[in-house]
This record gives C-alpha cells, structure tokens and sequence, in this order.
C-alpha cells in the first residue's frame, strides 16, 4: 500500500512527510507487518527503527516471526526501563538482510494500513482514512500504548458524535476505561435520549448495559470533566511521541552512518533512515552502491562547512523538527547555509524568521549578503524594510563604510530599492549617504 501524499505541501508537511516518502518508495524496509486473517499473504513492509522510535520493543533476531496481538508487552520507546535494556547489544543487535513478519491478529488489514499511516505521517490530524476506522485505531492506540494517537482518536470520534453512533463510542469507551471520552458521549445520549431512545441500537445497548443505562442518567447530573487537565496532558502526551526520534539520536539506537565535521573532531552516530527522510540531498547521498541494503559496516560522511557543535546541533533538528531558541538563535547562519546546501526548506523558514526578529544595525549586513548569495527575496525585502526603518543610524555606521566599499554594486542596488518602495525622497539622508 502506499501513503497519500497531500498536492500542495508547506515546507512543514515536506519535511515532517520525509518518512511517508521513504516507506512509499519502499527504501530500505527491514521489517513485514501483518494483518490477522490477512488473505494472500498480504504484508506491509516497514521500518524498525520508526516504528521502534514510536511504538513497538525492538525486535529479536532470534524471533522472526510472532504475534504482538498476544499482550507481548509493548513498552514505549526510551520511557521504560526494561524497554532500555532490551536494546543492550549483548541481548538484541540489528539482524542483517533477514526481515522479520510481525503479525497484529487484532487488526484487518484496511486498519493496519491506517494505523502504518498515522505513524509514518509524523501528523497531529488524522487523515480522511484513519477517520474511516477510528475506532480500531483507538483500540490499537491503546494496547500498543501511543497517546498521542489514543488522543486524536478520542477528539475525532467526540467530534464526529451522531445520534446513530455514539452508544458505540460509550461502549468504546468502556474497553479501557477512558472518562474524557465517557463524558462527551454520555452527555450527547442524554442531550439527544429523545431520539436516540426511540432506535433499536438503544434497546440492544439496554439489554447488553443495564447499570450503565442507569448511569447515563446519573452522569446528566453529575458530569463534571477538568478540560483544561485533558489538554495538558495531550500536549505532554504530543511532545512524547514526537521524541521519540531524538531518544533514538541521543541514546544510540542501531546507528549505521557517521557524521564527521569540517574541524575533524569526533565523529556523530546518526542513522540514514532520518537523513533521506529529511533531506533528498542526503538521499542522493546515501543512493550510492555502497550505502545501499542493510549492512553492519557504517559510512562515514564529511560535513566539511560545519564545526562540530553545529553539525550536533543540525542533527538535533533533524531528529527533533525543532531547536531551543538559544541553539537556533546562536547557529542560525551556520544552520541558513545547510538548509539551503541540503535542502530542507522548513530549516530555512526556521532560519530566516530567526534572521528576520533578531535583524539590528550591526548584523544587516550580514542578513543582506545572505539574501542575494541564495536569493531569498523574503529576506532581502526584510533587510530593506528595517533599514528604510533606520537609515540614518546605519549610514552613520562604521559598518556601512565597510559594506560600501566591499560591495559598492550591491549597495547602489538596496538604497535605490529602499528609495523606491519603502520611503519618501529626504535631502537630509541622501546628504549622509554621500
């Protein structure tokens, strides 16, 4: 199967899209996962290492094939102790060219295509097809306990209440025992008891739910759900999904490539996997014969325009999606140059809006040689705005002198566009300036 891939993508849907792309093209999968009663074998290839990343315990070499539908005790990644020891080398190492068959009998095969999506997508919305078995989805989310899923799957299915199926999602609701979503569905059944009552759906749910009937009516009364404790915890909930690439990084998981900087310094593990999701420069890079198929040996590949701090600080983002204010604002040139150099748009959006809030009379310049070097017109229009703002404090400078003399063309081009659309003909500045 193959993932939908949205027409017109923002930079943030390219990037976050990265590993959508790989499993579509079917790079380097090194796992199988199959659907219970799944006919003619069918199978959906994967990757360890996001799905390690996410969700499921690192497979065994010694397993080849088994079925996670049995309580097999899925931990959640780089949150649990014995999930941490089961990556200890002398007990579990990658296995190379075998691809294991993982078979999660709970699910057909439609919803174990959604539930690869959801995880591949690296999306805080679930697509038209997840919606389509939301409710499978919130029990996986659930039993291979990802929040952040079991979350977005909880707000589709209050959202998406009817009166035809929200005895359902109260049913649902009950397998765990979840009372944010027990709450909106019981109070849509008491809100709407007048048609709902009348259904053969609620006669069938009396029958199988007598003390929970009786409850419904009790909960109009006493309904009372802390909102705001619901979305602190999504957001935690949010942020731990979205790390768990980072504990990856952090903790050395599998890594099969290095990364050296220009100043020679110690070389970085990283994994090839996250680099062709995030950059089709370093896609190209990897296409290579010798970075092709799984392997135990490890590339080393030379950034030579960065020092090792930045190239940490690169990777930081690579894994992450995004950086502490004081690392983007303290790399943000060196960061600028690879997102062009690499191609990752969303860094550049990241870099210049960076460039743009911290743009002062001392450091103008630098952003205005930025611009024309990659001719980013959003930039540059930026640069020419602040300094209409602050012409005469600029043209003062010392740092203006030395800017004329080195870049005399580029200088007469900026004030006659300066001049031109940002601001009215003045003697005064003109008289400095000369």
């Amino acid at each position: 199967f193959k993932l939908t891939v949205m027409a017109a993508q923002s930079n943030l849907e390219i990037y976050m899209g990265g590993f959508a792309k790989v499993l579509n093209e079917q790079w380097q999968v090194d796992l199988r996962l199959k659907a219970g009663g799944s006919k003619n074998g069918a199978v959906i290839s994967a990757h360890k290492l996001v799905l390690v990343s996410n969700v499921f315990p690192l497979l065994s070499p010694v397993h080849s094939s088994f079925d996670l539908s049995n309580n097999f005790g899925v931990m959640h990644a780089a949150r649990s102790e014995v999930f941490k020891k089961m990556l200890e080398p002398d007990n579990l190492k990658a296995s190379v060219g075998k691809v294991e068959t993982v078979t999660l009998s709970e699910m057909k095969q439609e919803e174990l295509e959604a539930f690869v999506e959801f995880i591949y997508s690296n999306r805080s919305v679930l697509s038209a097809n997840e919606k389509k078995h939301v409710q499978s989805l919130y029990l996986a989310a659930d039993k291979y306990e990802i929040p952040h899923l079991r979350d977005l799957c909880r707000n589709e299915l209050i959202s998406s209440l009817n009166s035809s199926n929200a005895l359902n999602v109260l049913e649902l609701s009950l397998i765990p025992v979840d009372k944010a979503l027990i709450g909106p569905a019981a109070k849509f059944i008491v809100r709407n008891l007048k048609t709902i009552c009348n259904s053969v759906e609620f006669k069938l749910f009396v029958g199988r739910n007598p003390d929970l009937s009786v409850a419904i009516m009790k909960a109009s009364l006493t309904r009372l759900w802390n909102g705001h404790h619901n979305m602190e915890k999504e957001a935690a909930n949010k942020m731990e999904f979205f790390g768990g690439l980072m504990n990856a990084f952090k903790e050395k998981m599998q890594f099969d490539i290095w990364l050296k900087s220009g100043d020679q310094t110690d070389a970085i593990p990283a994994h090839k996997l996250i680099l062709a999701a995030r950059s089709k420069v370093f896609r190209d890079i990897l296409e290579f014969d010798d970075c092709k198929g799984l392997s135990m040996s490890k590339e080393t590949v030379t950034l030579s325009e960065m020092t090792h701090d930045e190239l940490e600080t690169f990777l930081e983002f690579m894994y992450n999606g995004l950086l502490p204010d004081t690392k983007l604002a303290k790399y943000v040139r060196s960061l600028y140059l690879a997102a062009h150099k690499y191609k990752i748009p969303y860094l550049q959006d990241l870099c210049r809006n960076q460039l743009i809030t911290s743009m002062n009379s001392s450091n103008v310049f630098d952003d205005l040689e930025l611009a024309q070097i990659y001719s980013d017109k959003i930039l540059e229009d930026a640069v020419s705005k602040f300094m209409a703002s602050h012409m005469e404090e600029i043209a003062s400078s010392s740092k203006f002198m030395s800017f004329v003399e080195s870049n005399p063309a580029l200088t007469v081009q900026t004030i006659f566009k300066i001049f031109k659309n940002y601001i009215p003909f003045n003697p005064k500045i003109i008289f400095r300036l000369s």
